[in-house]
């Protein structure tokens, strides 16, 4: 196999990533804004932690800033259009939530809701922020969980019989996991 020295930022090393769907409410519009994410991960199992990574320059980022929370919803591979129209349109503009349709799961602990079309989300409590380069890290902790009854086994691994997770590769290109591979 042949190898190439590549300058950073000439290929996407660190994609496939999965999509995870930020929600945050914008008070002052009265609605829920969504914006694909895929910089997001989890940080920590005690306290549970959950980052994302936002550029300051962004409407959603100066929401959560003004609520000091959001939501995370994680979407199947057959909602990959809703992905993309969601990351085309700007919250700031848009009420994305109107003008697509969206039905909103209502959150437990918090205030801003998830999407309901969603397997798995999460409602987090902003904790802390911290500047990395261009992007500003938003570390929520998890107050509560939310999942579809079938999407997860007993121990809590993501059945891929029924849920084809949501991959983005780059250059608004998708991807799912066919099947689990065997170890």
């Amino acid at each position: 196999m042949s190898r190439a020295s590549l300058p950073p930022g000439s290929c996407y090393f660190y994609y496939p990533r999965l999509l995870c769907i930020l929600g945050v409410r914008d008070d002052a519009r009265e609605t829920t804004n969504f914006a694909p994410v895929t910089w997001a991960m989890p940080l920590s199992s005690e306290p549970p932690l959950f980052g994302v990574c936002l550029s300051p320059s962004t409407h959603s980022h100066q929401l959560v800033l003004k609520t000091g929370e959001l939501s995370v919803s994680f979407v199947a591979a057959q909602h990959v259009a809703l992905a993309n129209a969601l990351g085309t349109m700007s919250g700031r503009d848009t009420d994305k939530a109107r003008a697509l349709k969206l039905e909103l799961a209502k959150p437990e602990a918090l205030a801003t809701p998830m999407l309901a079309l969603a397997y798995a989300a999460a409602e987090c409590e902003l904790v802390a922020r911290h500047h990395v380069g261009d992007q500003t890290l938003l570390i929520g902790e998890v107050a509560r969980v939310h999942a579809q009854a079938d999407a997860f086994s007993v121990d809590g691994v993501l059945n891929l019989e029924r849920v084809s997770p949501l991959l983005y590769l780059g250059q608004a290109r998708w991807a799912t996991l066919p099947t689990e591979v065997p170890r």
